[in-house]
């Protein structure tokens, strides 16, 4: 079926840019360009693309301090369909050309996409009754129907993509990234109504005043980041205390993190589901602190008696990653990444559908870091060895779908061996960005 879902991918990526294209033509072939403000309309644009730049990608997940959807409503409403959808594709084509680097053909759909978005909101919210109507709260409901016009053809053209390029079907990949957070669009509304009502009363330059809030907000979101990622490396400093004791387990829950997120990237989680599993597969064997290093480091068979102590690490290390607020969303998988589909894992013996995604995902990177890695009593198995031990388990030790996605990976050249990745290295990119 992957051929299929290639050329399906290939298909709906160059039907997009044609759509974005055919419609960037059809709104500004009659356009008037001697007419147009065009100091408004460049002072929009460098907020737009400011608000899609550097700046919003260094903010945290769980929302932006300047949104570009803001920015685009309020062209949408001052200067029609023909302006935002111009200025969407112009900005796309210089962040993916100049600022990003991000390749032709991302570039392009994002273009194509961004522009078809910005059109179908413009010609909803100007056919709309009230769009003109700027003296009361009545152009709220055109505006509010372009919001939801734009949200909603962005929104199913990348999940269309992403499910044509990762194989997952449609309603996997929208329910893993479609959550309460993207409620926060209808914040959009009251800032895109303060900029067009005051650009109506005092021109293009009253933008200027939002600059002052949103570097504020800015700073903040970066002070917030930067204590996260303080609790995040003092507990990476704990994990490595843990492993260090033995040689044989030193860079595990790295590795398996890297592993985790690259495996929940191709499934189609979410951003903030990345976050949270990254975090788990980090602090998936924090629980081992409270047991003797003469079990973990014992180099032949546990007896039935230290094994059952073994068996309570994820117990202990969900109780401690409970304690701290903003890790709590990752107790479940530190609790439950040794339980299998066949309910003979463990700490409470769970069946296939009682099992997070996350914690199937988990379970398969522990297994496979732990073969690939020497041991006191056997030398590391290869990749190869280690990924057919997986197939070979697929079903009862093993979630089905996340070995078929490692599979895959493997097969693509997507999932190699991080054994003899530098540790340090390993870390900057595991705590600071999405790297993998």
């Amino acid at each position: 079926a992957r051929p299929r879902s290639q050329w399906l991918f290939r298909a709906f990526y160059g039907a997009t840019i044609v759509l974005g294209v055919g419609t960037l033509y059809f709104l500004l072939r009659e356009l008037d360009f001697t007419g147009l403000p065009w100091p408004a309309l460049i002072l929009f644009f460098v907020f737009l693309t400011l608000a899609d730049s550097k700046l919003a990608s260094s903010q945290i997940s769980g929302g932006r301090v300047l949104s570009s959807k803001c920015i685009i409503l309020a062209v949408i409403a001052l200067f029609g369909p023909a302006g935002a959808a111009g200025m969407e594709a112009l900005s796309a084509l210089l962040r993916g050309f100049v600022l990003g680097r991000m390749g032709l053909r991302k570039t392009l759909f994002n273009a194509a996409m961004l522009a078809t978005a910005a059109a179908a909101a413009g010609v909803v919210y100007h056919a709309l009754p009230f769009s003109d109507h700027f003296d009361g709260p009545a152009f709220l409901l055109p505006l509010t129907a372009a919001l939801i016009a734009h949200s909603a053809i962005n929104y199913v053209l990348v999940m269309s993509v992403l499910s044509l390029d990762t194989g997952v079907p449609f309603r996997s990949v929208s329910r893993r990234n479609y959550g309460w957070v993207q409620l926060r669009n209808v914040l959009d509304l009251p800032f895109a109504a303060m900029v067009i009502l005051l650009y109506h009363q005092a021109g293009a330059w009253t933008l200027v005043l939002f600059v002052f809030p949103v570097l504020a907000l800015f700073q903040s979101d970066k002070l917030f980041l930067r204590i996260k990622e303080a609790h995040i490396n003092s507990i990476a400093a704990l994990t490595t205390a843990l492993e260090a004791d033995e040689p044989y387990t030193h860079g595990h829950s790295y590795r398996v993190a890297k592993y985790a997120v690259r495996i929940g990237r191709a499934m189609g989680m979410s951003d903030a589901d990345l976050e949270v599993l990254e975090y788990g597969g980090l602090l998936h064997d924090i629980g081992k602190i409270a047991i003797t290093n003469d079990i973990i480091c014992k180099p032949g068979r546990l007896t039935d008696s230290e094994y059952a102590v073994m068996k309570t690490h994820p117990t202990i290390g969900a109780d401690i990653v409970d304690q701290i607020r903003f890790l709590r969303d990752a107790t479940d998988l530190v609790r439950h990444h040794h339980e299998r589909p066949d309910g003979k894992g463990y700490p409470h013996g769970l069946h296939n559908g009682e099992i997070s995604l996350g914690c199937h995902i988990l379970n398969a990177c522990d297994a496979f870091d732990a073969m690939t890695s020497d041991r006191p009593y056997r030398k590391a198995l290869s990749p190869e060895k280690a990924l057919e031990e997986l197939v070979s388990y697929r079903g009862t030790q093993f979630d089905v779908t996340v070995v078929d996605t490692v599979a895959k990976l493997f097969a693509e050249g997507e999932f190699e061996s991080l054994q003899d990745m530098p540790l340090p290295t390993f870390r900057q990119e595991l705590v600071t960005g999405r790297a993998s």
